[in-house]
């Protein structure tokens, strides 16, 4: 969202530079191990040992409803006080109600075509009733081309609705990122040139999403008064706080309505 800009490098990084090999190789060992760390803490099984020492294993709740969040910093909540625990996903599966079973695999700084083989997986095999998507600042700021986007995009809506024909998907939009202070040293024609690549992943995205008959949350358009309230972005200027994550989560929740 508005600080939503799946990086988690600070001011002085070239966000339009291209990721080197070296990088990218680093890049993908995180994504693994974020997604592994998120399979340990998502498992729905707890062990535990009793006072003979014999292992107890403890069948957790069954949820009502599963809830997947696919996306990058943004999803994890990089820029909140708390990000485990005051991430939009979480604030989003406490407006559900009781019995929500929450598998949030946001990952600092990934792709969405990375995303397509370390977050689809994970979010396949957790069956989900409700899926959500927010991923495409990081395709922008490393100026992936959009060919290259779509095509991504519309392979995960294909697999997620081959896989999980009765999940909800919500898939959220780009916010303008020429709002964002990160952004406040740019020249007038680089903020130019910025919202008109934002604006032309959108309308990739809208088209997709209208193709597929999912939800769109159109942060665009619902974060033209950011400026309005510096309270939503962190002190990097680039990702939600505690409270902007609040208020992206009401937003998920009104498009679910």
């Amino acid at each position: 969202m508005p600080y939503f800009t799946n990086t988690i490098q600070q001011k002085q990084v070239q966000v339009h530079g291209k990721y080197s090999a070296r990088k990218k190789a680093l890049l993908s060992l995180a994504s693994l191990s974020f997604v592994l760390l998120s399979l340990v803490s998502c498992r729905s099984l707890s062990d535990g040992q009793s006072s003979t020492g014999a292992i107890v294993v403890q069948q957790a709740p069954k949820a009502r409803l599963t809830y997947v969040a696919i996306g990058a910093s943004d999803t994890f909540g990089i820029g909140a006080d708390d990000p485990q625990s005051e991430n939009w996903p979480t604030d989003l599966a406490t407006k559900l109600g009781s019995g929500v079973h929450l598998v949030n695999l946001g990952i600092p700084g990934i792709l969405l075509h990375q995303a397509l083989s370390f977050e689809l997986p994970v979010a396949l095999d957790a069956h989900p009733d409700l899926i959500t998507i927010w991923l495409a600042v990081n395709d922008i700021t490393q100026d992936v081309p959009l060919a290259s986007y779509s095509h991504d995009l519309d392979l995960l809506l294909n697999r997620l609705q081959a896989a999980a024909p009765h999940a909800r998907i919500v898939v959220a939009n780009v916010p303008d990122l020429t709002l964002l202070p990160f952004f406040s040293s740019y020249s007038e024609y680089d903020l130019q040139a910025l919202k008109t690549q934002v604006l032309a992943y959108n309308t990739v995205i809208a088209s997709i999403v209208k193709r597929h008959h999912v939800l769109l949350v159109d942060l665009y358009q619902q974060w033209q008064n950011l400026k309005d309230h510096p309270e939503y972005i962190s002190q990097d200027g680039l990702h939600p706080s505690t409270f902007g994550y609040a208020r992206l989560a009401e937003l998920f929740y009104q498009a679910l309505q």
